[in-house]
């Protein structure tokens, strides 16, 4: 898996970096809100691969401050044997 976030100039690479990267984010922060809006799910290839976007608000305080988000996702998923592994994901803010 590979994971871009806006927040980190370098990728994540790997199962182990990314599950870290979002557990830190978890650890170091209190989520209020978390809304997922028009998610798509586009499957290719006979059901082999599929592509997931969805646009999101989210607030959540970190380091002392409330910080609200508002940007889009999209996660690349392969089909293993009837499931499902999620092995890149992108997001980030709306552009100013």
């Amino acid at each position: 898996m590979v994971a871009i976030s806006p927040t980190d100039r370098l990728r994540f690479q790997g199962q182990v970096a990314c599950v870290a990267a979002w557990k830190k984010f978890c650890d170091n922060v209190k989520i209020h809100f978390w809304k997922e809006i028009n998610p798509k799910i586009d499957v290719f290839d006979n059901g082999s691969a599929a592509i997931v976007t969805y646009y999101f608000e989210m607030a959540f305080d970190m380091g002392g401050q409330r910080v609200e988000m508002e940007g889009r996702d999209m996660f690349t998923l392969i089909n293993e044997k009837g499931k499902w592994w999620v092995v890149a994901d992108q997001f980030s803010p709306y552009p100013q």
